[in-house]
């Protein structure tokens, strides 16, 4: 899984780092279908922004939010991404939501019955 965390005005702390790859570890481990994650922190006046886009099989998963404390805003963050990813997990494992199937090809029509059909019309 690729992890991808920017901050928009700083550098992002170990702790802040640390914090968001463990619960993107937990969530890929958790529901296996996470392909890459990009993080983005803003701090603006009085509170901290933080965005997440998860690339999953065949979804891509986004959400924002923002706090006055940075780790409120992840742990805000983590729960919105949590719903989404097990609403897209239970979709894709779901009669509903897997893979179509195709309708039954019907057999050839035989030469004699093409026949057949014409002298009728």
């Amino acid at each position: 899984m690729i992890i991808n965390i920017t901050h928009r005005n700083d550098k992002v702390s170990p702790a802040v780092k640390d914090k968001i790859e463990s619960w993107l570890k937990h969530s890929q481990h958790r529901y296996d279908i996470i392909n890459s994650a990009q993080i983005t922190i803003d701090s603006i006046e009085r509170a901290d922004a933080i965005e997440a886009t998860l690339h999953t099989n065949g979804k891509e998963i986004y959400a924002k939010t923002s706090a006055p404390n940075l780790f409120a805003a992840i742990d805000s963050l983590t729960d919105k991404i949590d719903r989404q990813l097990a609403k897209a997990k239970e979709k894709m494992s779901a009669k509903k939501g897997g893979p179509r199937h195709l309708e039954p090809i019907p057999e050839p029509i035989s030469e004699a019955e093409l026949e057949a059909m014409a002298l009728e019309e």
